[in-house]
């Protein structure tokens, strides 16, 4: 071999050398390429799956294995649609079926029918031969869940708003878009292509329709926080109450990039607050109306709220926040067995009276009932206390009771009267005899030591017939009547009780002028009835002076077959407000013992049962004048 040759032999065998290097490079170059595809076909976070047009898996990568929980050389040769959760399997032959169609890709959602549900997005093509399609497996079990919970979250959010009446809401200041809930769309009768600044300022009330922009406008000028409640007015007229909450959004500049709020609709709270202050002033007021005073105390004893009796009763002690003890213990703090308010409080029902004594003024008697409020759980219970002003009860229990006895010592004084009648007889006509036997026999006149014997019987005489006129009167005068009507001279009964009354050692100092008509008419009528009413006119008369004074009594014919008697006094006088109650029963001026406030009301009645006429003129300082018209019966 020529060197020639072999020079070229060299050349050829160095360049197949280079050329068997450059392909075991390559080689080198193609494997690691194709471990690192391998690698990454094997670990990526999707599944890749070869299936033919029979759906049966040619190739599967390790994620996929995964994702269908079970052994590569299982799933090699199985059918897809095995794999799949039941329910989806006719839907997965269906989307097999257009993928093989197709010569796009096509994307399907299905559940495997694996141990733990799982929910994949299938993306698959076919490949150019069409015998295959490369399918690409994503799990999206978690975000399913995510979406799931975020499509409930959003249903609970409608429903609770749709509840409560609430409406959320946001506004973007600088495009002026609003967007808002479906609940607060109902709110405001507003269909969701009406989501708008004007549809939303439409439906505000014209007269709140400042207020709110203004509250709008701090909102997003100043970035403040607020609440509002304002009306909406609607085309058909009816109203609605809302309440909005706002709180902006601000970002790192402190601008307002949006307003987020809440909308409730407050018409039923509205009313409701309507209809329970209606309900607390009829309350109040049936409260207030309430004759008694009535004291709602706390559980720790203090006054929580009174009606307006009480004050009236108790001025300084029943103002709000005042103790119990301050009415009924005022020195001691505290008196468990004794106050009817710590009673109450402790569950006891509690009826008591109170006798009230203050400086300067009449001495009241208050029956008091004291009961508890149970607190709903039973642990601090309250006190309803109820004050009853008897003062007037008691003073005419008292007066009742003098009654009696005057009752009762006026029998018992005419049974003495018709006792001591007899003695007097006697005594006056034993008198008279002696006085005969002196005229009778001049032995006794002419006896010096005799000499004064027929000054002092006549004397005797005189004085035992002047007691056996008032006896006469006094039995009269307590006669009871036998119901008839008799033909009545009031001019004689008159000067019978003027007879009476004359001697009564108060009545000694009053000077007594009578002006009697001469031939007055007589009166049919109960003659005891009558003596009734001039008696208590008389008496009243008399009682009206503390100390000296003038009685005058009058009685004439009047026109009209009627007689009037009148009788004055220049006493202390009554004020308007006393005339104008001074024919009720039972009222009077006196203290207790002078009278119970019966005279002049059972006057009124005998004096109109007899058709009659009564009335009274009195001014404070210039005394009183009763004058009472009878009719006058015929001759």
């Amino acid at each position: 071999m020529t060197s020639k040759a072999k020079c070229e032999l060299r050349a050829h065998q160095r360049e197949l050398e280079s050329k068997i290097e450059e392909l075991r490079r390559s080689r080198q170059e193609l494997e690691a390429s194709r471990n690192k595809f391998a690698l990454l076909y094997d670990f990526a976070p999707v599944g890749y799956f070869t299936i033919d047009r029979q759906g049966i898996i040619q190739s599967v990568n390790l994620f996929g294995v995964r994702l269908l929980g079970m052994e590569r050389e299982s799933l090699i040769g199985r059918r897809f649609e095995d794999c799949v959760a039941d329910r989806d399997r006719f839907l997965f032959g269906n989307y097999l079926r257009t993928v093989f169609q197709s010569e796009g890709k096509e994307t399907c959602r299905l559940q495997l029918a694996t141990e733990r549900p799982r929910h994949v997005r299938i993306e698959a093509m076919a490949t150019e031969s069409g015998e295959e399609c490369l399918a690409v497996l994503v799990d999206i079990t978690e975000k399913n869940r995510a979406e799931k919970a975020l499509a409930e979250s959003e249903y609970n959010l409608a429903k609770a708003q749709a509840m409560t009446h609430v409406g959320s809401w946001s506004f973007n200041p600088a495009t002026g878009e609003v967007k808002a809930s479906e609940e607060l769309l109902r709110i405001m009768r507003l269909q969701p292509e009406e989501t708008t600044q004007e549809a939303f300022a439409r439906v505000v009330h014209p007269e709140d329709h400042p207020m709110v922009i203004d509250h709008l406008r701090m909102g997003v000028e100043h970035g403040r926080s607020y609440e509002i409640e304002h009306r909406l007015l609607f085309g058909d007229g009816t109203l609605k109450w809302v309440y909005t909450i706002v709180e902006p959004s601000v970002n790192t500049a402190g601008k307002v990039v949006k307003l987020y709020g809440t909308t409730q609709d407050i018409t039923q709270r509205k009313q409701a607050e309507v209809d329970l202050r209606n309900k607390t002033n009829e309350l109040q007021t049936i409260f207030d109306s309430i004759g008694d005073g009535i004291t709602v105390y706390d559980s720790s004893g203090l006054i929580q709220h009174h009606n307006a009796i009480s004050p009236q009763l108790f001025p300084a002690e029943t103002r709000s926040g005042n103790p119990c003890h301050e009415i009924f213990h005022p020195e001691c703090a505290s008196k468990p067995l004794e106050c009817p308010v710590e009673r109450a409080l402790r569950g006891e029902r509690v009826d008591s009276s109170l006798v009230v004594r203050a400086d300067g003024h009449k001495t009241r008697y208050v029956d008091i009932t004291a009961t508890p409020i149970k607190d709903a759980l039973g642990e601090k219970n309250r006190a309803l206390v109820f004050f009853r002003d008897v003062s007037e009860k008691r003073l005419q229990e008292m007066h009742l009771i003098q009654t009696e006895k005057m009752s009762s010592i006026g029998v018992l004084a005419t049974g003495i009267a018709h006792e001591i009648n007899n003695p007097l007889t006697s005594v006056a006509g034993f008198a008279e005899a002696l006085l005969r036997r002196f005229r009778d026999e001049s032995a006794l006149k002419e006896d010096p030591r005799l000499d004064v014997f027929p000054h002092y019987l006549e004397v005797i005489v005189r004085e035992s017939y002047r007691c056996k006129g008032i006896i006469g009167n006094l039995l009269t005068f307590g006669r009871k009547s036998d119901g008839l009507a008799v033909k009545v001279d009031m001019n004689a009964v008159l000067l019978e009780i003027l007879e009476l009354v004359r001697y009564q050692s108060n009545y000694r100092r009053i000077r007594v002028v009578t002006n009697l008509e001469k031939n007055l008419p007589g009166v049919m009528g109960d003659p005891s009835g009558l003596r009734q009413v001039c008696m208590n006119l008389l008496v009243n008369a008399h009682q009206a002076f503390e100390g000296p004074g003038t009685v005058e009594v009058t009685s004439k014919k009047i026109d009209e077959g009627m007689i009037s008697i009148v009788i004055r006094d220049d006493g202390c006088g009554m004020a308007q407000n006393i005339v104008d109650r001074i024919w009720e029963p039972f009222f009077t001026t006196k203290e207790v013992g002078r009278g119970v406030g019966l005279g002049l009301a059972i006057s009124y009645n005998i004096v109109k049962r007899h058709g009659g006429e009564i009335r009274l003129e009195s001014r404070v300082g210039e005394g009183s004048e009763f004058t009472v018209m009878l009719p006058a019966c015929g001759e």
